[in-house]
């Protein structure tokens, strides 16, 4: 089973950033995704393990494009999320994800309709994309437009287990990363975009 450690922050330089990666990591490419989040209700007072009363799941249409060529799938995707508290009391999201991948998405997507559920969101993000090696470690990094919200750098580390030592190494060498963007460490946002896009509001 694996976990991944992830942090994403807000980014006010897209440009600056994008050098600084080129430079630092290994391209991987260019992504357009698109997410479906499916909302099922729990009944008999059963709880999900974040302790809501729905289940979500999501299924994503992922295209890329690398060195000219193009490629599209489908993901299916259940997260067991998880956000835990550091000893100085700043918080990282914790997943277990659970996944699969298919060409075509129409059964699963019927199977969700005759189940009662609906699509409780809709996410687009457009990514550049590139692997980061810090010592021992490899952070699979993004740099995220998700419209209306904005730009944001999503950092993640894929480990084995999630205990506490595991977790904040990790949630060190992300922190690194950012700082090395030229991001500080204020502009992390602990919210979900699914939290975030419900209460949107533009500025003023």
């Amino acid at each position: 089973m694996n976990y991944e450690i992830e942090l994403k922050a807000h980014v006010k330089n897209r440009a600056e950033v994008i050098e600084i990666l080129n430079k630092t990591g290994t391209y991987l490419g260019h992504t357009e995704k698109k997410d479906d989040y499916y909302h099922f209700e729990l009944a008999d007072g059963h709880t999900a393990p974040d302790g809501r009363n729905f289940l979500s799941s999501r299924i994503r249409k992922e295209t890329l494009t690398l060195a000219g060529k193009t490629s599209s799938t489908c993901y299916f995707t259940y997260k067991r999320k998880e956000i835990k508290k550091n000893e100085d009391g700043t918080e990282i999201e914790v997943n277990e994800e659970n996944e699969f991948t298919t060409d075509d998405a129409s059964a699963l997507e019927l199977f969700f309709k005759d189940l009662g559920a609906v699509i409780d969101i809709h996410k687009s993000k457009s990514v550049e994309q590139w692997n980061v090696t810090c010592g021992t470690e490899t952070a699979h990094v993004e740099l995220c437009n998700v419209p209306p919200l904005g730009d944001f750098l999503e950092i993640e580390i894929i480990k084995s287990q999630n205990d506490e030592a595991t977790v904040k190494a990790a949630k060190k060498v992300i922190e690194g990363i950012f700082t090395t963007c030229k991001i500080s460490l204020d502009q992390i946002e602990a919210r979900y975009y699914r939290d975030m896009l419900k209460n949107y509001s533009p500025r003023k």
